[in-house]
Order: structure tokens, then sequence, then C-alpha cells
């Protein structure tokens, strides 16, 4: 299973960076050639993501690892490091075309004159990146995996940032010089959100952040209604990459033999596997005599 999630999410990465490498290429030389600033900062952003694909496939590598003396639970928090890389990347991208057109608005001397072919270049750049975002995403989401769904994103980034290189070579054959600023301006706030997202939601990973209160309850009634259960307390929730660890104490009848209250601990854990699909679930049995509701 870990082996086939693991080829997955290679595949699609390396789809994905042979994309980029393209890319790159081709909107840097053709930027050069057709004076187009925002082409050329376009084919940089691409670079961005290429070096985003090759910390995705380190990241994907690692996760994949059995555990070991050093990280009894594996190394899928390796994928929630390199996702905070890629948000802190998508950061500095955003921050990057935000100073650059700041800067060519206020010194519109700055501003160039591009040529029409960069208006074909960024339509199909448009198109690839587009294609592989949906790609991207649709992986990310079928193996559950955070990384590659940031990844996905910052082909989304890639796709509106050449979208405002349209916008802007529009705008500047029409007689407006600064409009490709501005709109780069907007589309680079809205890379930064992005960034920022995947950043704080990862960090609420690394320290432990446990599931929403809603999931909790509704692992708490399912514990509830497994028959022998008389009580459940210190319900606790984390995840761990696409991996979601719970450990509780269960309350049973202290008469039952060692049999029977593993049997119930065994409905419990499969009960909880059935609602958060990929999970590991560690129960403690505890004897009582008496119904009560300890949490």
């Amino acid at each position: 299973m870990a082996d086939d999630l693991y080829r997955q999410k290679r595949r699609v990465t390396l789809v994905g960076a042979v994309g980029n490498v393209v890319l790159t290429i081709g909107k840097i030389g053709l930027g050069v050639l057709g004076h187009s600033q925002a082409l050329v900062a376009d084919g940089i952003h691409s670079l961005s993501d290429l070096v985003s694909d090759v910390v995705v496939l380190y990241a994907a590598h690692v996760g994949r690892l059995e555990a070991d003396h050093n990280h009894p639970y594996g190394h899928k928090r390796f994928e929630t490091v390199a996702t905070v890389g890629i948000g802190l990347l998508l950061i500095i991208v955003a921050a990057g075309f935000i100073y650059d057109a700041t800067q060519r608005v206020l010194n519109p001397a700055t501003l160039f004159l591009p040529s029409w072919f960069v208006l074909p270049v960024a339509v199909a750049s448009v198109l690839i990146k587009e294609l592989m975002y949906h790609y991207t995403i649709r992986v990310g989401r079928k193996v559950r995996s955070k990384l590659i769904e940031a990844n996905a994103w910052h082909h989304r980034s890639d796709a509106l940032s050449s979208f405002i290189v349209i916008v802007g070579v529009a705008g500047v054959l029409a007689g407006y010089a600064w409009f490709d600023a501005v709109a780069g301006i907007i589309v680079a706030m809205m890379v930064g959100s992005m960034g920022c997202r995947f950043v704080w939601d990862s960090l609420q990973e690394l320290v432990d952040t446990g599931l929403d209160g809603e999931q909790v309850a509704e692992l708490a009634e399912a514990i509830d209604t497994v028959e022998g259960v008389l009580a459940h307390k210190n319900l606790r929730t984390r995840r761990m990459g696409d991996l979601v660890l719970v450990d509780v104490h269960i309350v049973v009848d202290g008469e039952i033999t060692v049999r029977e209250g593993n049997s119930i601990g065994e409905q419990v854990r499969l009960r909880l596997l059935h609602i958060l699909d990929d999970a590991e679930v560690l129960i403690y049995l505890d004897a009582g005599v008496e119904r009560k509701q300890m949490r």
C-alpha cells in the first residue's frame, strides 16, 4: 500500500517536473526575445515550481520509509516539513511579484513594451499549468497528501501568474502600461495567501494539533456505542502526514476475561478505522463496575 502511494506521488511529481522544465526554458527564453519582463518573471516562477518538485520527490521518498529507532512513528512528517517549505516558497514568490510590480508602477520608465508573440506563450502556459493543477490535486486528494496538494496549488499559482502576463500584455497593447503591474499585485496576494495557509496548516500538524471538535465528537460517539464499553476517557488525536493517530482508554466490566476485553477493544479500533480510513488506533483497557462518562 505504501509503495503504491509512493509510486503515485512520484509519477505525478515527475510529470510536473518535466512540464516545469519546458515552461521555464520557453518562458524565460521567449520573454527575453519578446522584451517581456512579466514573462521572464513568470519563467522564474516556473523555475520555483521545478525546485518544489525536487523537494516533493525527496520528501515523498523519505516519508515512505518504515519506522526506525530514531523515528518510531515513521517518517511521514518529513512531508509536512516539506509542505512548510513549499508554502514559504509561495510566499517568497508572491513577495517578489509585489515588489517588482510596485517598483514598475512607481517608475514608469522601467516598464517594458512586450512583443505580441508573448500572448500565445502565456496562453499555452495557462492551459498547461491548469491541466497540471487538476491532475496533481486529484492525485493529492486520492493519496491524502497535503504535500502533493500544496504542489498542485503551486501549479495553479503559476497558471495565475501566466494569466497576469496575458492581462498585462493586452493592457500594454491597449495603451495602459501599468495594467499588468496592478493585476500582478492582486494575483501575488492570492498566491501569498495560499502559501500562508499551507504553512499554517502544516505547523498545526507539527505541534500535534488534534482533530476538530466535530470529528472528535463523532469518534467519541462511535466508541460509546460499542457493546461492552462502559465509558471512555483520554481520547487523543493528532495528524502525521496523511495518517491520523488516535489513542483512547475504554472502561469495560472488570469481571470479564482478558480475551473478552481485548475483543471489545478490537471492535472499538475497527469502528474508528471505519470512520477515519487511514489511521493508527491504540486502545487501553481500564476495569470498571458502573457506567460513567469520563473524558
